[in-house]
């Protein structure tokens, strides 16, 4: 199927996104967002907006992304790498992590939208990244891409973060600069990969790339151990461009991505 060109991606994602979310008011000056993307448990995350007196806002996930996880009986502070992999994500996406385990901005007006935009990436990369396979509770994926990275030589960069055509901004794990073999590759780390993760992940690189030099490439690195990924996700993708690595067959690609 030939995808039509002059479709304009980024106001059916932000139509989308606006016909989707659910906004109830707590108090006078406190406000609920249900956002239509899922957590690690299939249920849309909620944001709080707090108004301050001085006209500022305090924008909250009330501790529910870190809680749910140490609820799920995943230790996050268990050791020094996983505390460091949790403060590179929410330092990447400029959130702030509290002592009561919240993710949390201050801004504006005027940044409201994006510091929102930023801290729902925020914990749906954080719900993602601590999502373990059972064979390997010892390790996060995250962790395991980047040493595969580093046994092979790949070179990269970490924690990269693009305005896209719409000025909203999107975060992309890894990105592999262009070389006289390959165009820019950026990575996508992805470790449950369903129709939903598909859909954000499409409509952020079809507004991203507008902004990149022609040939620019999304490669998304995918956990499929002792999971089964969704095969519409995984066409879903291939429709848009966009290469998709198994980490199973990851092997197959060491060449490509050191290109």
């Amino acid at each position: 199927m030939k995808t039509d060109t002059n479709i304009d991606f980024c106001s059916l994602y932000l139509n989308w996104i606006k016909q989707n979310i659910e906004q109830f008011k707590v108090n006078n000056n406190t406000f609920r967002l249900t956002l239509p993307f899922l957590d690690r448990n299939n249920d849309e995350i909620e944001i709080y907006i707090i108004q301050k007196d001085d006209g500022t806002f305090y924008i909250t996930d009330d501790g529910a992304t870190l809680n749910d996880l140490q609820l799920g009986g995943f230790d996050i502070f268990g050791s020094n790498r996983r505390k460091m992999i949790l403060d590179s994500i929410v330092s990447a996406y400029g959130i702030t992590k509290t002592d009561d385990n919240e993710l949390v901005a201050n801004c504006t007006m005027q940044d409201l939208a994006l510091k929102k935009h930023m801290l729902a990436q925020c914990m749906i990369k954080v719900s993602d990244m601590f999502y373990l396979s059972k064979s390997n509770v010892q390790s996060v994926f995250l962790d395991d891409v980047q040493n595969f990275f580093d046994h092979n030589d790949v070179r990269y960069a970490e924690n990269i973060i693009i305005t896209g055509k719409s000025k909203l901004t999107t975060h992309y794990d890894f990105l592999i600069t262009r070389s006289s073999r390959s165009t820019e590759r950026f990575i996508k780390v992805i470790n449950n990969m369903d129709l939903n993760a598909a859909r954000n992940t499409i409509f952020a690189w079809s507004d991203t790339k507008e902004t990149r030099q022609p040939g620019t490439k999304l490669y998304t690195i995918i956990q499929d151990v002792d999971k089964k990924v969704s095969n519409d996700a995984i066409g879903a993708l291939k429709e848009y461009n966009i290469k998709t690595i198994l980490w199973t067959e990851r092997d197959q690609y060491i060449d490509e991505l050191t290109a």
